[in-house]
């Protein structure tokens, strides 16, 4: 009896990874525009974007106070009313993409692997961006509705030990080989995906990514403008 191949999969951060921005943040603003939240949100956003922009502080904790902003403003809002303008910013945003991750995911389909999405981001958004770009399945923060309204109330906050959750439950039921499987993400919160496969990819890495990805030699791929660069040697200042 010929033995059975393995299934692969892809897991692929989305945030700065295959999207030029991040899901939140544009949904955030557009929340504004559509007068769902108000201009404090904006303003409070304005306040983390200018820390990291004059690198007083790192990219991870700018993307987690927008997260925490969102969740502040989206208790006692319409459902319906949110995901109309999340439907929106994606039909908008969806071709703002990285090309070497587009390039990739498109390789790795014809190939055969599992396409994972796994976010921060409101699962709602992440499930339409998605779609939207063919991968089979995806995760992201869940957010509790009632009688069609937000709570405010967070139920699985996307924290890096989700994700290795994520990763072994999905290896489980496809009955995948992960040694076989790849990954790809671009910040400390991806690190532990990116253990758990035989092909970790540090895309456009933060430091704390970088710093492990010299330490474990993971292959690190850098985009720039419309030039794609593989580092084999990172030189940490």
């Amino acid at each position: 009896m010929k033995n059975k191949t393995k299934k692969k999969i892809a897991f692929f951060d989305i945030d700065g990874t295959i999207f030029r921005s991040s899901l939140v943040i544009e949904l955030s603003h557009a929340l504004v525009d559509a007068g769902i939240f108000p201009m404090a949100a904006r303003q409070q956003i304005a306040k983390e974007y200018l820390a990291w922009l004059d690198r007083r502080g790192t990219y991870e904790a700018y993307i987690n106070k927008v997260v925490k902003i969102y969740v502040k403003y989206i208790a006692g809002k319409k459902f319906k009313a949110v995901d109309n303008v999340a439907k929106r910013v994606i039909a908008f945003q969806k071709d703002r993409t990285y090309r070497y991750t587009r390039d990739l995911i498109k390789r790795l389909k014809k190939q055969g692997y599992i396409l994972a999405a796994v976010s921060g981001s409101p699962s709602y958004i992440v499930k339409e961006y998605a779609q939207t770009i063919g991968f089979d399945v995806f995760f992201g923060t869940e957010l509790e509705v009632l009688n069609g309204i937000f709570t405010g109330k967070v139920k699985n906050l996307d924290s890096a030990l989700n994700k290795a959750k994520i990763v072994k439950n999905l290896a489980k039921a496809f009955s995948a080989d992960l040694k076989q499987s790849l990954a790809v993400g671009d910040t400390e919160s991806d690190i532990v995906m990116l253990e758990l496969v035989g092909m970790p990819i540090a895309f456009n890495p933060n430091l704390e990514l970088a710093k492990m990805a010299k330490k474990k030699a993971w292959t690190v791929i850098a985009e720039r403008k419309d030039v794609i660069y593989e580092l084999r040697d990172i030189r940490l200042i």
